[in-house]
């Protein structure tokens, strides 16, 4: 067999992986083995009132507010506010500070569990923006990720690169493996193939538009900040498999910023 006949199929093969694990993976935490839903927790207001937000910020206007006395159930955190419900079923938001002055069951005052560096290692999905250049055009991408094992993780990537004589569209699927990951400041590399658009600009020979399909393989680190956020930082070496007599390659590098959840 031709060895890039033999390197396609290879490629067509860790794309069947990057595409059809995260479907299954997804559908396994979601459907099947997942742990019983465990009671909410519920606090009662001690102030004289807590007002409740439409959505998860001071810009939101105050719609309701609980009452000294009043119990209610915290549904979930973003950031600081958290969601929660009352005996009627009304639902809004709430910040942190308001909550840490109401009381549990027992009557103590009520502590929260602050984001830490263990989320991170605990995440299922994240997305991110990063910036950077491919060869000497400046470049702009954006992924989503699944973690499908502790060290393993299936990704899609779109990136614009603006280049002087040409705009350029990549979009990629990759496998990411993560070596450590309950480091703080961890390493990774990354494995993937895709597909490259390339939109020549005006010029007087007026070149035709290409599309080719790439592959690639990098390196990169991941650093944990703070509440959900991480930086991302990678280097790429791209194949551009083309129909001239040889292929074409291309470098690279990108720092951004992601989000965990």
């Amino acid at each position: 067999m031709e060895p890039h006949k033999l390197f396609n199929m290879r490629l067509a093969f860790i794309l069947l992986i990057a595409v059809f694990f995260p479907v299954t993976a997804a559908a396994d935490w979601l459907w099947g083995g997942a742990d019983e839903p465990q009671p909410q927790p519920q606090v009662q207001v001690v102030k004289p009132f807590i007002e409740w937000r439409t959505g998860p910020a001071s810009g939101y206007p105050v719609f309701h507010a609980s009452e000294k006395g009043e119990w209610l159930t915290l549904l979930k955190r973003k950031t600081a506010w958290l969601k929660v419900t009352d005996v009627k079923g009304r639902e809004g938001w709430v910040h942190v500070d308001d909550v840490l002055e109401t009381v549990d069951g027992t009557g103590e005052q009520v502590t929260l569990n602050e984001p830490r560096f263990d989320d991170f290692g605990s995440r299922r999905w994240e997305v991110g923006i990063l910036m950077g250049q491919f060869e000497e055009a400046p470049s702009t991408a954006v992924y989503g990720g699944f973690l499908m094992t502790e060290n393993l993780s299936a990704e899609l990537w779109a990136t614009q690169v603006l280049g002087s004589a040409s705009e350029i569209r990549m979009f990629n699927a990759n496998i990411v493996h993560q070596p450590f990951p309950e480091w703080r400041v961890s390493p990774f590399m990354t494995l993937g193939v895709g597909h490259i658009f390339i939109e020549p600009k005006s010029t007087l020979a007026v070149p035709e538009d290409r599309d080719n399909s790439i592959g690639h393989a990098g390196l990169g680190v991941r650093a944990y900040v703070t509440d959900n956020y991480f930086i991302r930082a990678e280097v790429k070496d791209y194949k551009i498999f083309t129909n001239r007599a040889t292929n074409e390659e291309a470098l690279e590098w990108k720092i951004g910023l992601s989000i965990f959840f």
